[in-house]
Parts: structure tokens; sequence; C-alpha cells
């Protein structure tokens, strides 16, 4: 059995769904990977026995570029004629499906549907109509938040649709009790930062979804109050340079730094105090999910995906571009240790009860049984959540 997963770049591949494809290997699969690759010997290293296929995705809608993305994805589909596919983020799906042969079994994620509360209504009606038009060569989709799946059921029957929690946090690598007093010492060091300072962080690409700018105008307000804290700036992307001189102009490196992409996640979040997430659009936050399961409280806004992870009793749900709503936030968490304590501790027990890889991996395994096996295509699956007892 041939199976091929598609995204646009080859770093998702590595954030996200390393666990995911050594899952279909160890079904028995032969795996193949359709990416922008830009790192191959990282990408062999992480998953021996996987063929990379490199096809130039773009994120954008031109058409002339998105045209030779389906030439190359129509020939890589009809030379290899895999049993299975699953594909993710929205323009590699809709090329994919577009390019499927009939009757091969695609399953679409989505990670976050485009059109949404805060999009454009004319970006809302494109994707809208997309996924109303791609729903007959869509084999199974799962949608990872319960706004996603109520959206879901008015455009594919019922028997299609998979709920499943997000793309899974590994709970024994997102462990605070991996680190002692000691190693964050020494973390903290390292990072050069004062040992009694409070350390907020946001991980996130610089873009303008990520809203980096509101936590600069949040910081400029905070430093009023109270100087003991430091924002760390977790990422990459085209804002970033943009954010940097926002930081420098108003003198706030004292106070906030760009930190880049980095792999040593953990450790950061390990000497973490607060979490943030200030986006416009999310599907079902990675990031937010690893502070939870690092015990850190949340700050996050009042967006889909947001609202499935962060309640008041590990968080808090704040507007849209709202800094004074971010800055008044991180100061009652500044000055209450016990609350961050409290939110804390009941992050981690949502993320072992609901979102640990173990318990998404074997959602997964049902959602590929029941595609790979014409006798299983009728089963459903859908996840249960605290909003969704029952569903009808």
């Amino acid at each position: 059995m041939k199976c091929l997963v598609v995204t646009n770049t080859d770093r998702i591949i590595k954030v996200f769904f390393i666990p995911h494809i050594r899952l279909l290997q160890n079904m028995g699969f032969e795996v193949s990977v359709a990416t922008a690759v830009t790192d191959v010997k990282s990408l062999e290293k992480a998953l021996p026995g996987v063929t990379f296929h490199h096809i130039p995705f773009q994120r954008n809608l031109n058409p002339f570029d998105n045209a030779k993305v389906y030439f190359s994805l129509r020939k890589l589909l009809k030379q290899m004629e895999y049993d299975l596919i699953h594909v993710h983020t929205p323009i590699a799906s809709f090329l994919v499906r577009l390019a499927a042969q009939k009757g091969q079994p695609v399953i679409y994620t989505a990670h976050g549907f485009h059109f949404h509360d805060n999009g454009s209504r004319i970006s809302n009606w494109l994707y809208l109509a997309i996924e109303r038009v791609m729903e007959r060569k869509t084999t199974k989709l799962i949608v990872i938040n319960e706004e996603d799946y109520l959206q879901a059921k008015e455009i594919f029957p019922l028997d299609k649709i998979h709920f499943i929690n997000g793309v899974g946090i590994d709970s024994s690598v997102f462990n605070p009790e991996k680190y002692t007093n000691s190693m964050k010492s020494s973390i903290k060091e390292r990072l050069h930062i004062d040992g009694h300072k409070k350390v907020i962080t946001h991980l996130a690409e610089f873009n303008s979804n990520k809203r980096q700018i509101d936590i600069v105008l949040a910081a400029e307000q905070l430093k009023e109050y109270n100087q003991e804290f430091i924002f760390l700036l977790l990422g990459d992307g085209p804002l970033k340079d943009e954010i940097q001189n926002q930081i420098q102009s108003r003198n706030l490196e004292p106070y906030i730094r760009c930190l880049g992409y980095r792999t040593d996640i953990e450790d950061i979040l390990s000497i973490t105090d607060i979490g943030l997430l200030v986006s416009i659009r999310e599907g079902l936050p990675k990031s937010v999910m690893e502070m939870m399961a690092m015990e850190i409280p949340l700050i996050v806004t009042d967006i889909r995906g947001n609202r499935d992870l962060v309640q008041n009793e590990n968080g808090f749900i704040i507007p849209i571009q709202s800094p004074i709503d971010l800055m008044t936030s991180c100061l009652t968490l500044i000055q209450d240790e016990n609350l961050r304590q409290t939110m804390g501790r009941a992050g981690r027990k949502k993320i072992l009860e609901r979102f640990d890889l173990r318990i998404i991996l074997e959602e997964l395994q049902t959602v590929y049984e029941a595609s790979r096996y014409p006798m299983a295509r009728g089963v459903v699956y859908e996840r249960q959540s605290d909003h969704l007892k029952q569903l009808p």
C-alpha cells in the first residue's frame, strides 16, 4: 500500500507530522511526501524509508504559479498510483484534490478553514466555494476545532467528517518535571535573562495574522506599571525586521527580544511564566498546546481554536488587536504567582486528557483504517469534547 502525504513546506513536516508519518509506516504503508523541499538531508534522517518529491507550492493564489504546481502534482499522481493521499494546508489541498485520479482516497485535514469570523467577505466566499466544489473529491475530512466541525456539517456529508483534537502533543517531551531549578537557571544564563524577571513567551511566525505589534504596544504600557518582565518573541517571518524596528524606535530592547527560529523550544518554555498567542486566525494552535503541557498559564485572543484550548481555569481570553487587554492580563499574572500555578496545572491536565499525541495517533489510525479498507469507509468517528458531549 502506497500513501502520499502532501503539505506546502518541509518545515511543516518537521514541526507537525513526523509522528503521523511514522504511524503510516507502522501500519504497513510505503510513504512518500510531496512538499517544497529545502532540506532533504534532515528530512531523510528524521524519516528513513520515506521518499520525498519536490513540488514548488506557493502560499498565494497566483494562477500561473499554481498551474505549474497542479501539473507537477497531476504527473506525480498518475505515475505512482497511490492507494491513499493525505493532504494539509488550503492551497495544497485544493490542487491535490483537483489533480487526484478518480477513485483515489483523499484525506484532507483542515488546520483551520480559511473562511472565518475575521476574514474578508471576498476571501471567505472564495475559500468556502472551493470547499463546496472539492467536497466530491474528498474521501475524509478531518477538522480540529469545534467551530470548523459545525461549518463542515454545512458542506460535507456527516460520514465524511472526523473531528480530531489537532496534531497531538508529546507530553513526555513537553513536561515541566524534566527541568530542575538549576537547569532553569542555566537556561536563563545562556539567554542572558535576569533570574528575577518574569518571562512572557510568544511562539509564532512573524506575519500580519500573528500580531506581534500588539505585544510591542502592550509592553510599552506594561513597563509603566512593572519593569520586572521580558517578552520573548520566537519565530521568523516577513515582518520580523519591522517588529524589531518598532522595538528599537520605542526603546523597548530591555523588555522585548526577538529570538528567531529555535530548536530549543522546550528549554525556553521551561523558563516561561506566561504564554501568549494574539493571532487573528488559528486552527488549533500547537504552540498553545505546548505551553499548556509545560504548565504555563495562557493569554490568547478570542478566536476559533484558542477557545477550544483556553477557558477561565487555564488562562485569559482577550479581544483581538487589544494591547490594553493584553497588558492588564499580563500584569495580573505577573503579580499573582498562585494564579499562575493553578492555571498552569489545569492546562497540563487538559492536554493529558484530550490532546496528548498518543490519543491523537489512535484517532488518526481510525481514519486511515476507514479510508484504506472499502468495507470500513462508512465508519464515522467523532472526537467528543467538553462542549460537544453528543454531536448531532
